[in-house]
């Protein structure tokens, strides 16, 4: 009777470790996704401190993260020229040809405020 008992503990504690297992897989199978969900809700996949900075003559990559401005009043910009544009990525703006995506100018923001 003895062995019997221990055999159902065994084979519960076995089933029970093995449930819990792939609870622990399952969770951590649905967060892993192409992006973080807080990351997500503010339409970057990377970091703010990790994202990548360009200067003045780098050429934007296609699968870069970045927003275009469409009213560069709200950010106090003057008005880009024929064929530039403004984007935004991560805390940095920047002006960039639209037809090549190269870098004009790096915008500083702390100056424009303060202007």
């Amino acid at each position: 009777m003895q062995s019997r008992l221990a055999v159902k503990t065994l084979t519960a504690m076995v089933l029970a470790a093995t449930l819990l297992a792939g609870v622990g897989q399952g969770a951590q199978a649905g967060s892993a996704g192409p992006c973080p969900p807080g990351l997500a809700k503010k339409g970057s996949c990377v970091p703010p401190g990790q994202q990548k900075k360009w200067a003045r003559g780098d050429t934007i990559p296609a699968d870069a993260d970045y927003r275009v401005i469409a009213r560069h009043r709200d950010y106090r910009l003057p008005p880009p020229g024929a064929g530039q544009i403004y984007i935004v990525s991560g805390r940095d703006i920047y002006l960039i040809a639209e037809a090549t995506k190269r870098v004009i100018e790096a915008v500083n923001l702390v100056k424009k405020a303060t202007q």
